[in-house]
């Protein structure tokens, strides 16, 4: 019967629904549906950046599932580059586990080393312990299959340890699962090497046992079927061939019973070898090939393999050498297709890998080509706006930022005043003391000008030795008091440090924006206030339309 998910019109979902079904399909172990499911969501054209980010991560593992290791890879990539983009490290966990997976899977070790690597570093970054125990399981799969199987288990009874304190079923079956496989691989290297292997195969007999328990007490017949496969195999390595043929057949009623396809097949063989183990060749030769002539088989070029080899041996055993040579060469071609077509996702996971990496590096460098563009932008324009000697403001600055600042004053916000200055006698200092110097007082004097400036308010050099402040805010009086202590900081300065014998003063006149007025009468009214200043005898401030304030004496 069809599941509720399959017959749902995915145009009525929404991207968060869609997503949901496609994990849901994930748990159920229905890959291809949640593929289909997951690709609706990416193509939403409303889905944001985080939900085509989430379609990609659940495409990685149902792509992975369905064997199609090149989509898994490339998929896999674009959502851990989001996830990092945005700094989501459990996220990252995952996706690199599942990654590692199909770089292990493609024999890829290396690459899959670096992604564990980073799995483990960010569920431990973010404090995730079920994210940790799914980094260490699959960092102890990767060394097993690089051949470090020491490293392997230890990885793995980390894994187990970690398991054991969380309440999480999955984990639980998992840890006991995996480092049981681990043991067995660990066990099948020493009988390789013509070791005794009876240490590992019973580690793994125990742990295998007790996966069989807590999935059947779980009541998941898939986890059940499954530990009962590897106990099969290790009963059988064991020569314990009564009780792996009870497990055998147990297995394969839950397979059949639930439609495990893979898993019925793999136990059909195993079957077939405990027949053959039990000295019955004939009947062991007559189950392999009529599993030999099952279509799905061809889906399993690893049990095919298997059994080639398998009949090969056993033809041969024989005498029937003509059968045996048969099969010896549908092995070679089996193991020659098996090279090609891992040689072939090797290259072309490599290929997108690199593409991917070669992608982000150019979208780096366009992005840092734009932010350099800005800052140069930036620079021209501060150099356009910008006084060289003194790098205050010049005429384009004042230009640029006077307008909006007399609007303010004149929609009645904010008070604006002018204060034109200019140094008295400076042509005096440019003859006297050469223009080295002039140029010096003149960035003295800028900064002077800073200090009692705001960042809101404007300080130009108009040119020669002449300045203008705008002071945003500031009313007639405080603006006056400003240009008082302008006057003292001239006035006081130790001059005779930059030349010996000199000595500078300033004069200025202020000027508040009346209502209506224009630019050009304000700053006449704050030019004229400078000049009645010289003429009443310079280093003082004049205000204009007023009297000049004679500026304190000073010791």
């Amino acid at each position: 019967m069809m599941g509720f998910d399959a017959v749902v019109d995915a145009d009525t979902l929404t991207i968060d629904a869609l997503l949901e079904h496609s994990e849901r399909s994930s748990r159920d172990g229905q890959h291809r549906l949640g593929a289909k499911q997951a690709e609706d969501a990416l193509a939403g054209r409303d889905a944001t950046a985080l939900q085509q980010a989430r379609a990609r991560e659940l495409l990685t593992l149902h792509r992975l599932r369905l064997g199609d290791y090149q989509a898994c890879v490339q998929q896999g990539l674009l959502a851990l580059e989001y996830f990092t983009e945005v700094g989501d490290l459990l996220a990252q966990s995952r996706v690199h586990c599942t990654l590692a997976l199909a770089f292990t899977d493609t024999s890829l070790n290396e690459t899959a080393l670096r992604h564990v690597l980073g799995a483990l570093g960010a569920a431990r970054a973010c404090g995730d312990s079920i994210a940790e125990f799914w980094a260490l399981s699959r960092s102890s799969m990767v060394h097993g299959a690089m051949g470090d199987a020491p490293r392997a288990v230890e990885l793995g009874t980390q894994a187990l340890a970690l398991a054991q304190t969380l309440d999480n079923h999955e984990t639980s079956f998992v840890a006991l699962n995996n480092l049981g496989d681990t043991y067995l691989v660990l066990a099948r290297t020493l009988v390789a090497s013509d070791e005794d292997a009876s240490g590992p195969l019973n580690q793994s007999l125990t742990l295998m046992r007790e996966a069989e328990g807590l999935a059947r007490t779980q009541g998941n017949p898939f986890n059940q079927t499954l530990a009962l496969t590897n106990l099969v195999s290790i009963l059988i390595k064991l020569g314990q061939h009564e009780e792996a043929r009870t497990h055998g057949h147990q297995g394969k009623i839950l397979s059949r019973a639930h439609g495990y396809r893979s898993l019925e097949i793999d136990i059909d063989a195993q079957l077939a070898e405990l027949v053959r183990a039990s000295g019955r060749f004939d009947e062991a030769t007559s189950m392999m090939e009529t599993q030999l002539s099952d279509p799905d088989i061809d889906e399993e070029p690893k049990l095919l393999a298997k059994l080639h080899r398998s009949l090969f041996e056993m033809h041969r055993a024989g005498g029937r050498f003509q059968q045996a040579l048969e099969h010896h060469e549908k092995l070679y071609a089996v193991m020659l297709r098996m090279t090609v077509q891992t040689a072939g996702l090797q290259s072309q996971m490599l290929i997108n890998t690199i593409e991917m990496e070669h992608a982000r590096h150019e979208l780096e460098r366009s992005q840092l080509e734009a932010r350099m563009a800005r800052l140069r932008a930036d620079e021209l324009d501060d150099q356009a706006h910008t006084d060289p000697l003194t790098r205050l403001s010049n005429r384009r600055a004042l230009d640029r930022e006077l307008p909006w600042m007399m609007g303010l004053a004149q929609n009645g916000v904010q008070p604006l005043c002018a204060a034109m200055i200019d140094f008295d006698h400076f042509k005096q200092v440019n003859d006297r003391f050469g223009h080295g110097t002039g140029d010096k007082v003149l960035t003295i004097t800028a900064s002077m000008l800073r200090t009692i400036t705001r960042g809101t308010d404007l300080a130009v050099r108009v040119g020669g030795e002449e300045f203008l402040l705008v002071f945003s805010d500031t009313t007639l009086d405080s603006a006056t008091q400003a240009c008082e202590r302008l006057l003292a900081s001239v006035r006081g300065y130790a001059w005779d440090a930059v030349a010996p014998g000199l000595a500078c003063t300033v004069s200025v006149g202020v000027a508040e924006l009346e209502p209506n007025e224009t630019v050009s009468a304000w700053l006449a009214r704050a030019d004229s206030a400078l000049y009645e200043a010289k003429n009443s005898g310079r280093d003082q401030v004049a205000l204009a339309g007023t009297a000049v304030l004679t500026a304190p004496a000073f010791s």
